[in-house]
């Protein structure tokens, strides 16, 4: 289950972004969040919380799991935010083509918050930007098993948290068939 606490704080900066950030930025963003009245975050309270850009990377995993993870530790909560292509699936949930070529693309920005009550997201589509989704499951895969390795220190499958992070971008890379910066 989503903690309402992870998904109100990605809520609160979501709002802040959607003034602010847009839909076309060049890589994954960092950001710490302190909060000052977590039940203010709900109702959006101006003052309910502070955010703090910490870091951006083309390699949202690889801003994970250094130092810049490290460093969103010390803030209240965390939230990472991407924007990207989305397009529809095929009936048997494939993909036939990247999202980027599809003819029915949209623009989209995620906001994934994590903080000691779990991981939360949401998303915005540029073409109806009056709509957020938020999640109303708790998430699993790589990106919600990287924001908790950063957060929790979780050590997971290689003992080292870091490292841990540092595989899950491999395992992503190598799904997506491209080639890592390093």
């Amino acid at each position: 289950m989503v903690q309402d606490t992870s998904l109100n704080i990605a809520m609160w900066l979501e709002r802040r972004l959607d003034m602010s950030l847009g839909f076309h930025f060049p890589a994954a963003r960092l950001y710490g969040i302190v909060l000052n009245d977590p039940l203010g975050l709900a109702d959006d309270t101006a003052q309910a919380a502070r955010s703090s850009f910490i870091d951006e990377s083309d390699d949202v995993y690889e801003l994970m799991a250094g130092s810049s993870g490290v460093l969103a530790r010390s803030f209240d909560a965390a939230a990472v935010v991407t924007a990207g292509w989305a397009a529809p699936l095929a009936d048997d949930g494939s993909m036939a083509q990247r999202a980027s070529r599809h003819p029915l693309r949209r623009r989209v920005r995620a906001v994934a918050a994590v903080s000691d009550d779990g991981v939360a997201s949401l998303i915005r589509f540029e073409d109806d930007p009056d709509e957020l989704i938020a999640q109303t499951a708790a998430g699993t895969g790589l990106m919600v098993d990287a924001l908790e390795a950063m957060w929790f220190g979780t050590t997971g499958l290689w003992g080292d948290p870091y490292e841990a992070l540092l595989r899950t971008s491999d395992e992503f890379a190598s799904t997506r068939n491209c080639r890592r910066r390093r």
